[in-house]
């Protein structure tokens, strides 16, 4: 059974005690996974079991993120049956760790189940520094960045792009494929200003890579 997302809404009663003991018994309550490059979306299933006499409905799923969509196998189950909360993490251009919470309620109690889904989402590439800073008036010298591919992965750099003509920027090759260096420079630093630079590549699977940084004069 499919649900809608009701993000944001607080589904706690308001009276009334939960029982010390539920009838659905969860395998997990908490999972975690680490997602492969380019994977855009994780689908999860937190498994339970109704081990009491009657049957339990499920009301409603809540997640904490419009990231998150969760759904059940049905919505009545039975004594002795078993059933599944799916739950599918959209990916998107997100990198690091991710926390994302879907509770469970149902008519056997006034208070949900929590459930926590853990998702690492490794970068494709490291950049580092990720931004560089020039102070008002100081000498506007170029900074340079490092850039490289994640381990087991082959990505071909081939432009850098600035949002912002304060600043040029300049790409440069060490290791076609596994090292580069980009070199960022004010104009100069008389006056604020600040910028984004994107730099763009293709992994040998075929798959774009987009990496941001960012330059300030402040």
């Amino acid at each position: 059974m499919k649900w809608a997302r009701t993000d944001g809404a607080n589904l706690a009663a308001t009276a009334g005690l939960a029982p010390s003991v539920r009838a659905l018994e969860w395998k997990a309550k908490t999972l975690t996974a680490t997602t492969a490059p380019f994977q855009t979306t994780y689908e999860a299933q937190f498994e339970f079991r109704n081990s009491g006499t009657k049957p339990v409905t499920v009301r409603d799923l809540e997640t904490n993120c419009n990231c998150l969509d969760a759904d059940t196998d049905r919505k009545v189950y039975a004594p002795g049956t078993t059933g599944v909360v799916r739950a599918t993490f959209t990916t998107g251009d997100r990198t690091g760790l991710y926390e994302r919470t879907i509770s469970v309620v149902t008519d056997e109690a006034d208070s949900p189940v929590r459930l926590l889904l853990k998702i690492e989402v490794p970068e494709t590439a490291s950049l580092a520094p990720r931004s560089v800073l020039w102070q008002l008036n100081e000498s506007a010298a170029e900074k340079t960045l490092e850039l490289t591919p994640a381990t087991g992965l082959e990505i071909n750099f081939a432009d850098a792009q600035v949002t912002n003509d304060a600043f040029t920027v300049r790409l440069e090759t060490v290791t076609p494929g596994r090292r580069y260096r980009v070199h960022l420079k004010p104009k100069n630093t008389a006056q604020p200003a600040g910028a984004a630079i994107r730099i763009f590549g293709r992994e040998s699977s075929g798959h774009d890579v987009v990496v941001s940084a960012y330059a300030t004069v402040q």
